[in-house]
C-alpha cells in the first residue's frame, strides 16, 4: 500500500483502488472506516465468447479478428431469424460490432459486395442502413468505428453522415452511401424529403438506434412518432428494415422497444463481455462549516492537510455537507496529480471548467501532497465547446498529453477517448442505468478500475450513501415512453399526410382508427388538410410541418431565447449565436420571467423582455454579473380530475386518470450566490395561470389512518416550518405529513424510474373530493382561466357543498400538458415508489422534524417547503405498506377528532 508521507513514493502512481485513494487523500480524518466512505469491492467477470465462424459467413469469420461475446453472437442470430433485436448491456461490450456485422452481413447476402469485399458495382440498389444517434458527436464517433471495422474485414463499404454540420454533396450522399448516420431532429426534417431518398428507402434493409433507453418522456413520444413515419416511407418506396436496438440495461427492455419502433423485438441481456475488478468508493462529504465555506461557485479552499477539524461521528446530525461540486474535484486533482487517468462527470458545463480551476486550487492550498509531483494536464470537455475543441481534447486524452477530463453527460455515451482508469461522479446522476454507464468507461476488458461517487446533500444522493444495496440490485428503472399525447400525436399527423397522404391502410400500422379518424378531422376543420381516410388525406397548411415537431416539448409554442439588440458581445466574449435550445411555455414562465437571472455556460444572463405578440415569442438576454441567482414561486392546484383506473393498497385506493393542473408562477426571490439566503423576496411576475391538461396519479388515505394520525399530531406547529402565526391551522401536523410524503414519492421517483423529478408536480390535500370532477358541477377549469384566486375560491364553495366524508391524500402529475406517461408508470410501481420513499425519511440523519434537503426539502415546492412533518409521512407511508396495521394507531383513535369537515388545505 502506498504511504503518501514518503518523498519516493509522491513520484509514483497510486493503486486503482478505493483503500489507496483512502489512504494516501490528504484529509487526515478521512480512513476506511470513516463514516462518510463506503468501498464496495467488485470482482472480475471473464468473457463468454461464442467462436466467430458458428455465427458468421467465412467472407466474415475469415478476417474478424475477434471471438465474439455470447450477447454478440445471440443478437446475430436472431436478426439472421428475422427479428427485431434489443440488445441491453454494459458500457463498451461492443454492440457497434452487432449492426455493424449484420450491415456486412446483408450487403454481402445481397450481391452488393463480392466475397473478397470488393463492390459489384458502383450503385447499391439492394441493401442500405440507417444508425440513428442521440448526439452528433456520437455520430462523428461511430462513423469512425464502423469505418474502422470494414477496413478490419476488407470490406468496401460507405458509410456516411448526414445531419445538420454535412457539407459538400449531399446529393451524392443520398444516392452513393450504404450507411446513413443521422439524428432524430435531422430524420424528423428529412422525411419531408423522401422522394430524393428513393434509392435508400427503396433498399433500407436495417435501422440501427442507438443508446435507445436515452429516449424517453417527451422526446422517446417524438421519436416513436418520427419511427413511425419513417416506416411509412420505407413501406411507400418497398423497404423492409429489421431494427436493432442497442441501450444501456433498463428494466423494461422489451416494452420500451416495441413502444418505440411499434412492432415485436427479441431482447438480448445475457452480457457476454469481460470486466477487470472495480472498486466503487460511496463518498459523502462532512459537514460543513459556514463559517469557513462560501459559496460553492466561487469560495476559497482551506487547506485541509493542514486543517481538518470535521467531526466524524455516525450519529452526528447533519443539516448541511460540503456541496459534491466542492469536494469531486479534490478528488478528482488527487488522481490525475497521481497519474490516474480520470473522468469527472459534472452536471453542467459551467461546473466542468469551474472542477479544473478548483482542481488546481487544491493542489496549490496542498502543497506537502502535490508539490512534489509532476505537473498533470487536465480540461473541461462539454458541448458549450466547439467541435475542433472537443475532438483535440478527445485526441489529446486518448494519447495521454491528458490525464483527466471535467466532462458533462456527453462522454457518457460511447465516444472513444481511449482507456481509462477511474471515473469521479458529482453527484449521482439520477439512474443507477446512467450510474453504471458513467463508471463503465474505466476499466476497459480486464484492467482494475475504480469509480467514485461524491454525494451531495439531496434526497436522491444520500438514499444511494445510505442504502449502498440499491446499486448492486438487478431490477434497474423502467423507461417510460407514453404515446398517448395527443398534442404530439397530432403534430405528428400533420407531417405524415405532408410525406404521403393517408388513407385506410394507416389505421392500426400508424395509429388506431378512431384516434386517427378524430386527429384528421380536427386539421380538416382547422384547414390543414384535405380529403377523408376513405380516399386519401393531403396536407394542405403551412409549408414544412416537420419543423414545428418539438423533440422536447408537447405543443407548438415555444420561447426563442437571444440576446437583446444593445449587448456588446465583443465586450462579453459572446459568440454570435447562443445556441440556447427554445423552451415551452411552462418553463418560460417558470424560469424565463422578465428579472429572471438564468446561468448558460458559465455566464449569467438576465431576462430584460418577453415578447409574447408575434407568432414565436421571444426571450430577451443581457449578460450580467450579479451577486444572487433568483428562484420562483408557484401556486397549483389540481381541477376536475377523473379517475379512469383505481386499485386498493392494504386499505388505501390508488387512482390514475387525467385531470386540469393549474400552475401560476406568480413571485420570484433574489438568492444570494454566497449562501442562499434570500436577497428581496415574493417579488411579481405579472405571469398569467398557466392550465395544463395532463396526466394524474393519487391515494387516498383510509378514515381509519386518517383520524388517529390527526389526533397523534395534532399538537404539532411550528415544528412543521411554518410561522407561528400560521401554527394554528387545523390538522396541520397531519397534512405536513402528507406533504413531505407528496415530496419524498417524487424525489424518490427516479430510482424506479427513467424520469427527472422536475418534469412531476404534485399536492397534498385534506379534501380530495373538493379536486375531483362532479357532475353535477361544472368544469372548474373553464371559469378561471385567469385567476388562481377565482380556482381557490370554486373549491371552497364545492367544498362547502360537499356531504358525508372526503378524503385526504396527495396528487402526483406530469408537468407538461397531455402527460408524459410518467404518472402512469408511477401508478404501476407505487408500492415500489412507497418504499424508497419511506427509507429515506427514516434513515435521514438530519433530526430535524420537518426534514432538510435529503430527505423532504423540494427546490421546486410551491409552498417553499411549509409545512412538513417526517414522523407524520413516515406512519402513513408504513400503513399504505402494510409494515403498520391500523390497530397499531388505537392509541390514537377518538370519536373527538378528526370527524369535522376539513378545511380546504393544500400544499404543493
Amino acid at each position: 500500500m502506498i504511504e503518501h508521507n514518503t518523498e519516493t513514493d509522491r513520484n509514483t502512481r497510486i493503486d486503482v483502488s478505493g483503500t489507496a485513494l483512502v489512504d494516501t487523500f490528504p484529509r487526515s480524518s478521512l480512513t476506511p472506516d470513516s463514516a462518510y466512505i463506503e468501498t464496495i469491492e467488485l470482482p472480475a467477470k471473464p468473457a463468454d465468447t461464442v467462436p466467430t465462424d458458428d455465427v458468421l459467413q467465412p467472407a466474415l469469420a475469415d478476417s474478424y479478428p475477434y471471438e465474439l461475446f455470447r450477447h454478440q453472437a445471440d443478437a446475430l442470430e436472431a436478426l439472421d431469424a428475422g427479428d427485431n433485436v434489443t440488445v441491453a448491456t454494459s458500457t463498451s461490450s461492443g454492440k457497434t460490432h452487432i449492426y455493424g456485422l449484420q450491415i456486412a452481413r446483408n450487403l454481402l447476402e445481397a450481391g452488393v459486395l463480392n466475397a473478397d469485399g470488393t463492390r459489384v458495382s458502383e450503385r447499391n440498389d439492394a441493401s442500405t442502413a440507417l444508425c440513428v444517434y442521440p448526439m452528433k458527436a456520437l455520430t462523428n464517433d461511430q462513423q469512425e468505428s464502423l469505418e474502422e471495422l470494414y477496413d478490419q474485414l476488407g470490406l468496401d463499404i460507405r458509410v456516411r453522415t448526414y445531419d445538420g454540420d454535412t457539407t459538400g454533396d449531399r446529393r451524392a450522399i443520398r444516392e452513393q452511401a450504404d450507411v446513413i448516420l443521422t439524428n432524430f431532429a435531422g430524420l424528423n426534417v428529412y422525411l419531408e424529403h423522401h422522394d430524393k431518398w428513393s434509392r435508400f428507402y427503396s433498399a433500407l434493409d436495417l435501422v440501427a438506434i442507438d443508446e435507445s433507453h436515452t429516449y424517453t418522456g417527451i422526446e422517446g413520444m417524438n421519436v416513436a412518432w418520427i419511427l413511425r413515419r419513417m416506416q411509412r416511407v420505407a413501406d411507400y418506396w418497398g423497404g423492409d428494415p429489421q431494427y436493432v436496438l442497442t441501450s444501456a440495461t433498463i428494466g423494461n427492455p422489451q416494452e420500451h422497444s416495441e413502444e418505440l419502433i411499434n412492432a415485436p423485438v427479441t431482447v438480448v441481456d445475457d452480457d457476454g463481455s469481460p470486466h477487470g475488478p472495480r472498486d466503487i468508493v460511496l463518498w459523502n462529504p462532512p459537514p460543513r462549516d459556514k463559517t469557513r465555506d462560501t459559496t460553492p461557485d466561487e469560495g476559497p479552499f482551506s487547506s485541509e492537510l493542514e486543517d481538518d477539524s470535521e467531526a466524524d461521528s455516525e450519529d452526528e446530525f447533519v443539516a448541511e455537507r460540503v456541496p459534491a461540486s466542492v469536494d469531486a474535484p479534490k478528488v478528482f486533482n488527487h488522481l490525475t496529480a497521481h497519474d490516474v487517468r480520470t473522468l469527472l462527470f459534472c452536471p453542467s458545463r459551467k461546473l466542468t471548467e469551474l472542477s479544473i480551476q478548483r482542481a488546481e486550487d487544491h493542489r496549490r492550498n496542498n502543497p506537502r501532497a502535490y508539490d512534489r509531483l509532476p505537473a498533470v494536464g487536465r480540461e473541461a470537455y462539454n458541448a458549450g465547446l466547439g467541435r475542433r475543441t472537443r475532438h483535440s481534447r478527445e485526441h489529446q486524452f486518448k494519447t495521454g498529453a491528458l490525464t483527466g477530463l471535467a466532462t458533462t453527460s456527453a462522454l457518457e455515451l460511447g465516444i472513444d477517448i481511449g482507456t481509462l482508469d477511474a471515473t469521479v461522479l458529482m453527484g449521482y446522476p439520477g439512474q443507477r442505468q446512467s450510474f453504471w454507464q458513467r463508471i463503465g468507461r474505466a476499466g476497459r476488458e480486464a484492467s482494475r478500475s475504480l469509480a467514485v461517487l461524491v454525494g451531495d446533500h439531496r434526497t436522491l444522493d444520500q438514499y444511494i450513501l445510505t442504502h449502498p444495496e440499491y446499486l448492486l440490485e438487478t431490477d434497474v428503472e423502467d423507461a417510460v415512453v407514453d404515446t398517448s399525447n395527443n398534442a404530439v400525436f397530432a403534430t405528428h399527423v400533420c407531417c405524415a399526410c405532408d410525406e404521403i397522404a393517408l388513407d385506410e391502410s394507416d389505421i392500426e400500422t400508424f395509429a388506431d382508427e378512431d384516434r386517427l379518424r378524430a386527429a384528421v378531422n380536427m386539421w380538416r376543420e382547422a384547414g390543414f388538410v384535405d380529403g377523408y381516410l376513405d380516399a386519401a388525406v393531403h396536407y394542405s397548411g403551412p409549408s414544412r410541418p416537420q419543423t414545428r415537431v418539438n423533440l422536447y416539448g408537447t405543443n407548438t409554442t415555444e420561447y426563442r431565447l437571444q440576446l437583446a439588440d444593445d449587448v456588446d458581445r465583443e465586450r462579453w466574449g459572446l459568440p454570435d449565436d447562443l445556441d440556447l435550445e427554445p423552451v415551452d411555455q411552462n418553463r418560460a414562465y417558470r424560469d424565463y420571467h422578465e428579472g429572471a437571472v438564468r446561468l448558460q455556460n458559465g455566464q449569467q444572463y438576465e431576462v430584460v423582455t418577453v415578447d409574447e405578440d408575434r407568432p414565436q415569442p421571444i426571450i430577451e438576454l443581457e449578460p450580467v454579473e450579479c451577486e444572487y441567482y433568483t428562484r420562483s414561486r408557484n401556486k397549483v392546484n389540481v381541477l376536475d380530475a377523473d379517475s379512469e383506473q383505481s386499485r386498493e393498497i392494504n386499505g388505501f385506493t390508488l387512482h390514475f386518470g387525467r385531470g386540469t393542473v393549474l400552475v401560476h408562477h406568480h413571485a420570484y426571490d433574489q438568492m444570494y450566490i454566497g449562501n442562499s439566503e434570500p436577497k428581496q423576496q415574493l417579488i411579481p411576475t405579472d405571469n398569467p395561470p398557466i392550465l395544463m391538461d395532463t396526466q394524474l396519479c393519487w391515494v387516498e388515505v383510509p378514515e381509519a389512518v386518517e383520524k388517529p394520525l390527526i389526533r397523534k399530531y395534532q399538537d404539532y406547529g411550528v415544528e412543521t416550518g411554518v410561522d407561528s402565526d400560521q401554527a394554528g391551522v387545523a390538522h396541520l401536523g397531519y397534512v405536513a405529513g402528507l406533504h413531505a410524503a407528496e415530496h419524498a414519492t417524487i424525489q424518490t421517483a427516479p430510482l424506479e424510474l427513467r424520469v427527472d423529478k422536475n418534469d412531476l408536480g404534485g399536492l397534498a390535500t385534506l379534501v380530495m373530493d373538493t379536486h375531483y370532477t362532479h357532475p353535477e358541477y361544472d368544469d372548474i377549469a373553464d371559469s378561471i382561466r385567469d385567476s388562481f384566486e377565482a380556482a381557490t375560491h370554486a373549491l371552497e364553495q364545492r367544498t362547502s357543498d360537499l356531504s358525508g366524508r372526503s378524503s385526504s391524500g396527495w396528487f402526483i402529475y406530469d408537468g407538461v400538458d397531455g402527460g408524459l406517461g410518467f404518472a402512469r408508470a408511477i401508478y404501476d410501481n407505487f408500492e415500489a415508489l412507497a418504499e424508497r420513499a419511506r427509507d429515506q425519511l427514516r434513515d435521514c440523519s438530519c433530526g430535524q422534524p420537518n426534514g432538510c434537503p435529503a430527505c423532504t426539502f423540494d427546490e421546486n415546492c410551491g409552498n417553499d417547503n411549509k409545512p412538513l412533518l417526517r414522523a407524520s409521512a413516515i406512519d402513513v407511508l408504513n400503513q399504505l405498506l402494510g409494515v403498520d396495521d391500523p390497530d397499531d394507531l388505537s392509541a390514537h383513535r377518538s370519536d373527538e377528532h378528526g370527524g369535522d369537515r376539513r378545511p380546504v388545505v393544500f400544499y404543493s
